[in-house]
């Protein structure tokens, strides 16, 4: 019974981290077409957002994307 509440409990983690990370990719989706719509206007600061944009949300989400499914992976064994 213990290893059934065990296996449960992994697919419930599995299945959060796989929300997560969804959701994650959603932000990242938006923040990727706000950075390629300020560069297209090609107005004098908007390059500049862009590149903040770029660095700062695009990145880390992609580096937190993959962190956890790192860990998704981790909990399948």
């Amino acid at each position: 019974m213990v290893a059934g509440k065990s296996i449960s409990k992994a697919r419930s983690v599995r299945g959060e981290l796989g929300a997560v990370v969804a959701q994650l990719r959603n932000v990242q989706s938006a923040a990727v077409v706000s950075v390629a719509a300020l560069r297209q206007q090609n107005c004098e600061l908007d390059a500049d957002i862009a590149t903040v944009l770029q660095r700062s949300v695009v990145d880390r989400i992609h580096d937190q994307v993959e962190r956890l499914e790192t860990l998704m992976r981790e909990v399948r064994k």
